[in-house]
């Protein structure tokens, strides 16, 4: 017999978006690591496959919570990716506006949020959005020092990859 569920149903409801947004996300950059791969920017189709399975971890210890509070995860449908990323700057500009919304996601749920552990928990989810949303942040400065140069642009990509 299952144990009784202790979301309320508001609050589930809230966690299934975010479980849709961290897929989102996942399906997003494995996108971005196909069209990275295919206009040559190894490094940073190996650094978007790494932020892609990050994602599927955090929509995992979304399932797990639920789980944990006699809830379980429905696993939503994915739009198909349609970003056009050709380049790097498109690929990086993409990931900031995901990881941006994330932020502003994670921060309007936490603010609604009305059970203290919930709220505890979404509360390191919040955390690490800031620090993606800082990490994008810099990784935009060093390209735009980059000015378009092939032999810098190669080099970023390179370290992308490390």
């Amino acid at each position: 017999m299952p144990t009784p569920n202790l979301l309320p149903k508001p609050i589930e409801a809230m966690l299934g978006d975010a479980i849709a947004a961290e897929l989102f996300a996942s399906h997003l950059y494995l996108h971005l690591a196909n069209q990275m791969q295919f206009v040559g920017y190894f490094g940073a189709q190996k650094f978007f496959l790494a932020e892609a399975a990050a994602e599927r971890e955090h929509y995992q210890r979304l399932v797990e919570f639920m789980n944990k509070r006699g809830s379980w995860a429905r696993v939503p449908a994915i739009p198909a990716m349609t970003e056009d990323a050709s380049t790097l700057d498109d690929a990086l500009r993409a990931a900031y506006d995901t990881e941006r919304q994330l932020a502003e996601d994670y921060s309007r749920w936490f603010e609604k949020c009305t059970c203290p552990i919930t709220r505890q928990f979404l509360l390191s989810f919040l955390e690490e959005q800031q620090n993606s949303v800082g990490e994008f942040s810099d990784l935009i400065a060093r390209l735009e020092r980059c000015a378009g140069d092939a032999c810098a642009l190669l080099i970023l990509d390179k370290e992308l990859g490390e």
